[in-house]
């Protein structure tokens, strides 16, 4: 028997080869999804794959439709009788792209230790918004450069963003980040 995750694959990879199969029968004569209404339907087909393909973290299947769609845009015609379906596949073809990046930061955010200095700074940061550097190097009981290297780590992956408030820097949990320091913070607790 297949696990959930396994069967939602299994059908995320059938619904990429149908859209894909119908995209890549447009040679950009306008023929396959030349018409307004069939555009926006394939369209609107292919945006609510690309959701399900990010919110399950489908790293092969969005990296999949990056490269065919990718592959489209180099096919059709910006002026011709596909300029609607290449403004959509330009448009899908960076949602996509989206999707998996954030697909890829959620495979290291899982790899990660919650007893890393990194874990329980953004914890930290999330529990105690606006906090600075300076409180965080005397809260954790480390090094300014530990804190750092820790700090731009987690605003490279999105997580967090330091700002300035009158005189000082503080450092806040991204709505993203606010998610992956709950997370962490169960994983230490469990």
């Amino acid at each position: 028997m297949r696990a959930v995750g396994e069967r939602a694959t299994t059908g995320l990879e059938r619904g990429l080869d149908v859209w894909a199969s119908r995209l890549k029968e447009e040679t950009g004569d306008g023929k396959v999804l030349g018409e307004q209404a069939t555009v926006d339907r394939w369209a609107s087909a292919v945006s609510r794959w690309i959701v399900d393909a990010a919110l399950l973290a489908d790293t092969p299947n969005l990296h999949a439709a990056v490269e065919i769609l990718r592959e489209a845009v180099l096919r059709l015609d910006p002026e011709g009788p596909t300029a609607r379906l290449e403004a959509a596949v330009v448009t899908l073809a960076e949602v996509a792209r989206a999707g998996l990046d954030r697909a890829r930061q959620n495979e290291v955010v899982d790899a990660l230790d919650p007893n890393s200095w990194a874990a329980r700074m953004l914890i930290l940061v999330h529990d105690q918004p606006h906090i600075t550097s300076a409180e965080i190097v005397t809260t954790l009981e480390t090094h300014e450069a530990q804190i750092s290297r820790s700090g731009k780590a987690l605003t490279e992956q999105g997580l967090l963003v330091k700002n300035r408030h009158g005189r000082l820097k503080g450092w806040h949990a991204t709505p993203r980040g606010v998610v992956v320091a709950q997370r962490l913070a169960d994983r230490a607790n469990a």
